[in-house]
């Protein structure tokens, strides 16, 4: 149960570091000011020593809660609100209750579908480290 409670703090700092980024100025000075439509996606990238059924589970409910559009936006933008996803999940989760070691992947794809950034989270021993 303390998984899951974990996995949703998670999502929930994501989805506030995209909205957070996404409220920022209206410069466009970043990647030359070219907007597009880049995707978040999140995923268990190496189960570890995860349950293969927990594994899944978890796998599933990050894919359906957090891969999120996010349309007319620069790269530049994309990529800042996914590494403060990043630090708020590493930062508020609670990892030191795990017995797992295992590693979740955040990742922008662009409208073609090509990964052009990524990130992942590393838990091991109860430590999560971003990677």
């Amino acid at each position: 149960m303390k998984t899951i409670k974990s996995l949703m703090l998670m999502m929930l700092m994501v989805f506030v570091g995209g909205v957070i980024c996404s409220c920022g100025d209206d410069k466009d000075d970043d990647n030359g000011g070219i907007t597009g439509t880049y995707t978040l996606h999140c995923t268990i990238s190496d189960p570890g020593t995860l349950p293969e059924q927990q594994a899944a589970i978890m796998k599933q409910a990050l894919e359906q809660k957090v891969n999120k559009e996010m349309p007319n936006i620069t790269l530049e933008l994309a990529k800042k609100a996914l590494d403060i996803a990043i630090d708020d999940a590493i930062a508020y989760g609670t990892y030191d209750d795990q017995e797992y070691n295992f590693t979740i992947e955040f990742y922008i794809t662009d409208a073609n579908g090509n990964k052009v950034y990524s990130r992942s989270i590393v838990v091991k021993d109860g430590k999560a480290t971003k990677k």
